[in-house]
């Protein structure tokens, strides 16, 4: 075989790599580029605002996040759903960043999403002179009916009640906070409750799972050199799947400290006093709640007993994400609003429009 024709051959070759495989390294000895650094998200890419919350009756100031749908969209649809989050402990409200994100998107912006930083989270800072801070369940739950109904308040009373429909969404701790919520809302509020969804938590498991949390603690780095590095760790360990949704999630959990570390917001060590609160009887609680409910699982999870019975007596929804880990949210954001919508379409019957063949006979 002559040079020229070895020569074209392998010229073909590696054009046709190139196609077939544009990340595999150049065979022609040319040196790869180096992966760009990591450029991180920010709040706004997912939500229209961020605002800072008083509450001098919850003796805190809260970090929000919101983003509330337009007149003209609210006045075209026939119902508008609001998605209001909460997350689990440990975590912060940018966990549902990707979700309320996919949610707008799907729904072409007729949506409403809420999120904050709980007590003890993220952003959200006791006010003074508050020395010591309550983080028994009953406080978490009175922290977010106030911030509520001053979100109902304020950003949706410009819109038409009658078409607007709440659903409260918690991850973990958040769903036990969500099941206590609802029977503490007023009537007015409970009524335009159209389903709640819990993600990841069974009570059984929780309560078990807090006796781990020391070995969890020790395996887990509580600084990092930089931002993506903490979100490098994070995906390389599992703890985040989703490389785009941990970018947000991550950083989040992390404040700069003066010797150019970040190190991380939330102690978990501080709530252990508090942890037999969380969860018992979140179970049948659950199941019991009067409105729609959906359980997403990771496919790891089992049912204990109480909702084993509920679920074979239908009293709520029952979706496993068999590859998910415990963040769904953020494992599998588009998946998790696909669920979200289709259970709000099925339990909102402003969504229903039922036509018969029936005609009005004068007397």
């Amino acid at each position: 075989m002559s040079d020229d024709l070895r020569k074209q051959m392998l010229e073909r070759f590696l054009h046709a790599q190139r196609i077939l495989e544009p990340d595999a390294p150049d065979l022609r000895g040319k040196p790869t580029q180096p992966p760009p650094p990591l450029q991180l998200p920010e709040w706004k890419d997912y939500f229209a605002c961020n605002e800072t919350v008083e509450l001098p009756a919850r003796s805190f100031r809260f970090n929000t996040y919101y983003t509330v749908p337009s007149r003209a969209a609210v006045a075209a649809a026939r119902t508008v759903p609001v998605f209001v989050f909460h997350h689990g402990a440990g975590s912060s409200a940018l966990t549902f960043a990707p979700l309320a994100r996919e949610l707008s998107a799907r729904l072409d912006g007729v949506c409403g999403v809420f999120a904050f930083d709980a007590r003890g989270h993220g952003d959200s800072r006791p006010l003074p002179p508050c020395e010591t801070v309550d983080y028994a369940l009953d406080a978490f739950v009175g922290d977010f009916h106030a911030l509520l109904d001053r979100f109902l308040a304020s950003q949706l009373a410009s819109l038409p009640r009658e078409k607007i429909s709440l659903l409260l969404v918690g991850h973990s701790l958040g769903g036990s906070i969500c099941s206590s919520l609802f029977a503490r809302l007023a009537p007015p509020t409970r009524e335009r409750v159209v389903g709640l969804a819990m993600f990841d938590i069974v009570e059984e498991a929780a309560v078990l799972a807090l006796d781990k949390v020391d070995t969890f603690l020790a395996s887990t780095p509580n600084s990092f050199r930089s931002m993506p590095e903490a979100v490098d760790w994070h995906v390389q360990h599992g703890l985040s799947k989703t490389r785009s949704s941990a970018a947000i999630a991550i950083p989040a959990l992390f404040r700069q400290a003066s010797s150019g570390e970040v190190v991380r917001k939330t102690d978990l060590q501080i709530f252990r006093p508090f942890w037999n609160t969380w969860f018992t009887g979140l179970s049948q609680r659950f199941v019991s709640l009067s409105t729609s409910k959906l359980l997403v699982l990771a496919g790891n999870d089992n049912l204990d007993r109480q909702l084993i019975i509920g679920q074979m007596q239908g009293k709520f929804q029952l979706v496993v994400f068999q590859m998910s880990g415990h963040f769904i949210q953020e494992d599998y954001p588009a998946k998790t609003a696909l669920t979200l919508i289709d259970f709000w379409r099925r339990n909102d019957s402003k969504t229903v429009v039922i036509k018969t063949n029936w005609k009005k006979h004068d007397a």
